[in-house]
């Protein structure tokens, strides 16, 4: 490359040339050096975007600390002693891309460190010779030419670069032959494919990298990705909103930012699918700075996945997204803890009806529910990971306030009592143990719900490990009411509902206001229209991660858990159960709690039904054509669906109606209400496709 420097000086060397003379070689030589420097893009803008993102974060007291140990335990050959090369995971190349980083950093006291660069140099050799395989291909084709290739990009703005031949060998390590049409994994080999192009500047793969990093940001019915309703799927029709979804979106936007302003940059119909997906589904998964369990997949089982971390890949969206600013800065704020868990939060209500998953926010908490069907796929078990999940798409439903409600917790979890679920209640922990690998069906068709976007209803009609319930979920303000019913079994065990199963946190309290039982615990109020054996339990209890995740520690632990469920005892034949929870209460709250907002109308295995007076509306689940009368109104409807009518008392109410089991064409619909003139009967067509299940509305005079 001819620098600009180097022009001075043939300029001057020309000096006794005639002026036109040098004129001419001047914008020769200016050419030729654009020429050069445009031969060098949009690879360096790209690679300098790319180690400054690695860089992000990096604490250089702590990260020189522990490079030092590593440093003293490093073996004359380059490896180390505590690791088994014949079973490598994320070390040792995240050691060495760590001392890759210290490396370069200015600000770091091992900046240029003659010691540190030879151990680099060392460690990436001896990886190259000794060529670690894992059993995981993930491994294999994803984390080691992504570290392989990290590590690479961080010693290139080294002074002292790593040897030529031995960065030449590393990045035809790095090659693999990429699996397209994989959803999250596709962008994940995509993205070292992105490394790999600007550290040979190879157009070609440039291109590919960017085609199938952009790959997965679509709208894919019923395959792998980003569904019609939000969701995403992968591993076949599996919720995967913040496991392999939180790998897809993290993929996305940093190609998104690295690409940006190039050629490359991610098209605006793409942007628009990105941008939706992260604000209207991804973000609001997370409450303060965790995620809601039910989004995290087989991850559950491992340590810190509840914490999300994902504030830098917000700030990076702002970029490509400034119209969204404020609403990323407020994401920012509650991720980093700067902000209280409610900044901000607008109340919705999200029923994904393509995952059987229900998304229910409000400032003062956010309760969600997963549950599975004859259409989708049970939560997995994979490569010994979540052994115990065996009922967390029976119901399972999440209530965060602070957002740590069950962080760390699974360990010493009762995992036949997760929050929401009905089920035996086992002597161990086999009972809950997942026995086989991947894409285990739901058993169930009747599953979904139906929504305005702001309140809803949803149902589960559970048929599992010989326990039947007509299970369902009313979402108003203020409070969830959770009813059951046809409660069946013949199983050994006790039948029980679980309502919470949290750290123990404070107190807890109980009472009765008129005949009814109410609990508090931890700023969340549980109250018990009806008489119900309920039972509680504030002690520790023991686990290890290694129970419910075999590459987890094997350490006990012992924690004070608080858990709190309804027995239906041995062998119900039509056991039923109401409770209503309601967020942000003590238990002085709770007594100035107006109970009678709420009037459960219907618990029968035909029908639950529940009446908002405060809001003026009727939630109603009809497992089966049927005819609802109360007070004034008259609610007749020809096929099984969920419903819900708002402003039910006024001239102009609105009735919203789904078919869970999604079968349905159209529902035929007869209603007297107290504000209308007459009988409106309706035909409610329903939408079919990736639409089936989904919501419609219909104004009423």
């Amino acid at each position: 490359m001819v620098t600009i420097n180097k022009i001075t000086d043939l300029t001057r060397s020309a000096s006794k040339m005639n002026g036109f003379s040098v004129f001419i070689l001047i914008l020769f030589l200016i050419a030729v050096s654009f020429r050069a420097k445009a031969q060098n893009e949009p690879y360096n803008t790209i690679l300098s975007r790319i180690n400054a993102d690695l860089q992000t974060f990096v604490k250089d007291k702590a990260l020189s600390d522990e490079i030092a140990n590593h440093l003293k335990n490093l073996n004359t050959d380059g490896s180390w002693a505590d690791i088994n090369y014949n079973d490598a995971q994320y070390d040792p190349l995240k050691r060495i891309k760590d001392m890759a980083t210290a490396y370069i950093r200015p600000s770091n006291k091992l900046y240029q460190n003659t010691e540190l660069y030879g151990a680099i140099v060392k460690s990436l050799q001896n990886w190259l010779d000794k060529n670690p395989k894992n059993k995981n291909w993930w491994y294999n084709d994803i984390f080691y030419p992504q570290a392989i290739g990290q590590s690479l990009i961080l010693m290139r703005s080294a002074k002292t670069q790593l040897p030529a031949g031995l960065e030449n060998a590393l990045i035809k390590r790095m090659i693999r032959k990429l699996k397209t049409g994989d959803g999250a994994n596709t962008s994940d080999e995509a993205l070292h494919f992105l490394y790999r192009a600007c550290l040979t500047q190879n157009k070609a793969t440039l291109d590919s990298a960017a085609k199938y990093l952009f790959e997965p940001v679509a709208i894919t019915d019923g395959k792998e990705g980003v569904q019609a309703d939000g969701s995403y799927y992968q591993h076949g029709k599996q919720q995967a909103i913040a496991s392999y979804g939180r790998v897809f979106a993290g993929n996305s936007v940093n190609a998104a930012f690295y690409l940006r302003g190039t050629e490359y940059a991610l098209p605006k119909d793409q942007m628009a699918i990105l941008v939706n997906y992260l604000k209207n589904t991804f973000l609001k998964t997370i409450r303060g700075s965790f995620y809601d369990f039910n989004v995290r997949g087989r991850g559950i089982s491992r340590k810190d996945s509840l914490s999300s971390g994902m504030g830098g890949m917000v700030n990076k969206i702002k970029f490509f997204d400034p119209e969204n600013a404020a609403y990323w800065d407020a994401s920012v704020k509650r991720i980093s803890g700067t902000a209280a868990p409610d900044y901000k939060i607008e109340p919705s209500h999200t029923q994904f009806w393509k995952s059987g998953y229900t998304l229910h926010l409000r400032p003062q908490y956010t309760f969600s529910v997963q549950t599975a069907s004859t259409r989708t796929l049970r939560t997995e078990r994979g490569n010994n990971e979540n052994i115990l999940g065996k009922f967390l798409p029976d119901g399972a439903t999440n209530i965060q306030r602070s957002g740590s409600e069950y962080a760390n917790l699974m360990p010493v979890w009762e995992w036949d009592k997760i929050p929401g679920t009905t089920s035996r209640d086992y002597p161990d922990d086999n009972g809950a143990t997942i026995k086989s690998d991947w894409g285990i069906p739901g058993t169930t068709k009747f599953v979904g719900g139906v929504s305005d976007g702001r309140y809803g209803v949803s149902c589960y009609d559970l048929n599992y490990d010989s326990v039947q319930a007509k299970k369902a979920w009313f979402f108003f303000d203020k409070e969830v009411v959770c009813l059951g019913t046809g409660i069946k079994s013949n199983a050994n065990e006790n039948i029980t509902t679980t309502i919470n199963q949290t750290w123990l946190r404070g107190s807890v309290a109980q009472g009765k206001i008129k005949n009814e039982l109410w609990v508090t615990h931890d700023s969340i109020g549980y109250i018990f229209p009806q008489d119900a054996n309920v039972e509680i339990s504030n002690k520790a209890q023991t686990g290890s991660w290694y129970r419910i995740n075999h590459f987890q520690s094997k350490s006990g632990l012992k924690h004070d858990v608080f858990k709190i469920w309804l027995n239906h005892g041995k062998n119900p034949q039509n056991a039923v159960y109401q409770y209503i929870v309601v967020p942000g209460l003590d238990a002085s709250g709770l007594k100035k709690y107006n109970r009678a907002m709420i009037r459960i109308l219907k618990n029968t295995a035909e029908m639950q039904a529940v009446q908002h007076i405060g809001l003026d509306m009727l939630q109603v689940v009809f497992y089966q054509a049927g005819s609802l009368s109360a007070d004034g109104l008259l609610l007749t409807v020809d096929q099984p669906c969920t419903l819900y009518i708002k402003n039910l008392n006024s001239k102009n109410p609105a009735l919203y109606i789904a078919d869970p089991a999604q079968e349905q064409k159209n529902i035929n619909v007869s209603l007297k209400l107290p504000g209308l003139a007459k009988t409106q009967n309706i035909n409610c067509n329903l939408p079919g496709g990736a639409q089936s299940g989904a919501t419609v509305n219909f104004n009423l005079k």
